[in-house]
């Protein structure tokens, strides 16, 4: 029996929150015996690192095929930006209509099973936990966006509570922080400049928001608690060892029972339930003006210390490759460099998934918001095993995936691009596709693939001004610099291996009386006909080149006499197939000449020129005569 695959649509999975999440993921995805493919955006991501990020990171929710998996996770409420979150509306709107097996985390959706925590319960008694145990009537309240239903739900349990206390929420004491640290910076001065006195309370819907909050208010010289008391919301780390009142949502658990609903479902047992409820835990601290709890402390305090270490190790190892990566020039040269950055953090798993267009010659993508047909896996490696370069239909994600593995896999997909050219994606185990080190390593391995895009296209810059130096413009036929250039080497190489070389001379016929009668453009037109008609050199190996005006020559190595009394011939009835299939104003003809001989050690191009011209003034002569 096939094993079950569950794709999972999430944001920022790089902050503590998702990281529990995926936690319960990749447990329950063994327990279960179920592949999962989560499908990431860094929705927080500094905007100002990369023009247009929040288009390039919403990309990877294109990149599934969800009906190709047998069950779908959806985080709205995690996305950061307003184009990530309508992006996998759009993505996740179709699974209603085709009965797939859908689980979204806090926000209720059509034909999806919602799973969602009871904040109500714990904010509602955090907020009477404020009015009754420290005595606060003036609270604000810092949410995420407003349009949030994760948002809206927290505001209105603490005005629930504040009503039952006689006390009223007023709207213009509910500012939006944004999920973020940023956001809750700006929203704390916004507090400060309402005018008024401050509010004996300042509740937050998360603890990265509540943590800026008290920051900016020490710098205003406003102390936590005893002016202000702060509270946060999803007890992190920091938050809690900084003493943060807050709210525990073990978050691990909502992902374990996502996949046991899923993996249920899957197998035919229809959810009776649309809606689970889990229960959320409020933990006291300084901040609201009680005591810390050592328990929660403790815990937290031993997994700081492991993030502390590994931050360093982060530190490093970024200082060690930045320079190394952005600098790779070809594709061999980067994925040599991206299998020593693999080695030396470690990562069991990982696969470089690129368009091809970016270092190979290719079509590439016509639309740089979108995923080729078809990618390059550039650099692969699991469990030791490395995999070489090979091309793969995008539809397959990464072709590891079509093994058969004996156990189940956790994989997380992340975009890589810049500005408005997507270089593709990079999957990782979730080992290592989570916590504070994803940043970094999506910074670097996207330096390494814009210096090889960059590389690429400058090589083809120079190749594309290299071609143009030595073809003439009008046929598209090797110019006099090119033939200077190249026939000396063909030349010398006929000489050491002992082969005829070749050289064909022509004038072109009547070229001045079709100028002074039709025009140079009519002429030109001529001398462009004769071109297309000299590409049928090209079958015997033999190099066609227009050295000006009417004047055209041929060069190459031949196997025998024979073959060489054959070009001229060959030309002839060339024209006369262009002059039959296609009439002009008149008929294309030429006095053609050849010489060919093996060169010898005194010989060169003059003497082979020499005697071919001989041979094409006398065709002339005998043409005119006969004419």
């Amino acid at each position: 029996m096939a094993r079950k695959r569950i794709a999972v649509l999430v944001a920022s999975i790089d902050r503590e929150y998702q990281q529990d999440f995926a936690a319960g993921l990749a447990s329950a995805g063994v327990q279960n015996d179920a592949d999962i493919c989560i499908f990431n955006s860094q929705g927080h991501m500094n905007v100002a690192i990369s023009t247009n990020s929040e288009v390039g990171e919403s990309m990877i929710y294109d990149l599934p095929d969800l009906e190709e998996f047998d069950g779908v996770i959806s985080m709205l409420a995690t996305m950061g930006n307003d184009v990530a979150h309508q992006k996998v509306l759009d993505v996740i709107k179709p699974l209603h209509e085709s009965g797939k097996p859908h689980v979204s985390i806090d926000v209720p959706m059509k034909g999806a099973v919602c799973i969602r925590f009871d904040d109500a319960i714990s904010v509602m008694e955090l907020t009477e936990h404020l009015i009754t145990e420290h005595g606060a009537r003036r609270i604000a309240f810092v949410s995420g966006p407003l349009n949030s239903n994760v948002s809206i739900a927290r505001v209105e349990a603490c005005r629930e509570a504040m009503r039952k206390h006689g006390l009223e929420l007023d709207d213009d004491m509910i500012f939006d922080g944004e999920w973020t640290r940023v956001g809750g910076w700006k929203a704390a001065e916004d507090i400060l400049i309402s005018g008024g006195q401050i509010p004996d309370a300042v509740i937050c819907a998360n603890d990265d928001m509540a943590l800026s909050i008290i920051e900016c208010f020490g710098e205003h010289g406003i102390r936590v608690p005893k002016d202000v008391a702060v509270t946060g919301f999803d007890a992190l780390r920091e938050a809690v060892m900084r003493g943060i009142t807050t709210i525990c949502r073990p978050i691990d658990r909502s992902a374990r029972r996502a996949v046991d609903i899923l993996c249920k479902w899957i197998d035919g047992e229809i959810p009776v339930q649309q809606e689970v409820l889990l229960s959320t835990i409020p933990i006291y601290g300084e901040s609201c003006g009680c005591s810390q709890s050592l328990e929660h402390m403790n815990e937290k305090l031993r997994a700081l210390g492991t993030e502390r270490w590994t931050m360093e190790t982060i530190l490093t190892r970024v200082s060690m490759f930045s320079g190394t990566l952005a600098g790779v020039g070809d594709e061999e040269e980067a994925a040599e460099k991206i299998r020593e950055f693999v080695f030396s953090w470690e990562i069991k798993e990982l696969y470089l998934c690129v368009d091809p267009s970016i270092c190979r010659e290719s079509e590439g993508s016509a639309d740089y918001q979108a995923y080729p047909p078809e990618m390059l896996l550039l650099y692969g490696v699991r469990n030791g095993r490395e995999y070489e370069p090979v091309l793969f239909d995008r539809r397959d994600l990464v072709p590891a995936l079509q093994e058969m593995r004996k156990n189940s896999s956790c994989l997380v997909f992340c975009p890589l691009y810049y500005r408005n050219k997507n270089f593709g994606y990079v999957v990782m185990d979730l080992g290592n596709g989570t916590g504070s080190a994803l940043y970094s390593v999506l910074m670097l391995l996207n330096g390494a693939l814009i210096s090889l895009y960059l590389q690429t296209n400058i090589k083809r810059s120079a190749a594309t001004i290299e071609n143009m130096a030595v073809h003439d413009i009008m046929t598209g036929l090797l110019n006099r610099r090119g033939y200077m250039e190249q026939a000396p080497v063909v030349m010398d190489r006929a000489r050491k291996e002992r082969k005829i070389f070749a050289l064909l001379s022509m004038d072109m016929d009547h070229m001045k009386r079709i100028n002074d009668e039709h025009g140079h453009l009519m002429g030109d037109e001529a001398i462009c006909r004769m071109g297309k008609a000299l590409r049928v050199l090209h079958e015997k190996g033999i190099i066609p080149v227009h050295i000006s005006g009417d004047e055209f020559l041929a060069y190459g190595i031949v196997n025998s006499a024979e073959e060489a009394e054959a070009l001229v011939p060959l030309v002839r009835e060339s024209l006369e197939k262009i002059n039959r299939d296609d009439p002009w104003i008149c008929d294309i003809s030429a006095s053609i000449g050849l010489y060919a001989a093996i060169p010898d050690a005194k010989g060169g191009m003059d003497e082979f020129m020499k005697n071919a011209d001989g041979a094409m003034y006398a065709d002339k002569a005998r043409r005119k005569k006969g004419r």
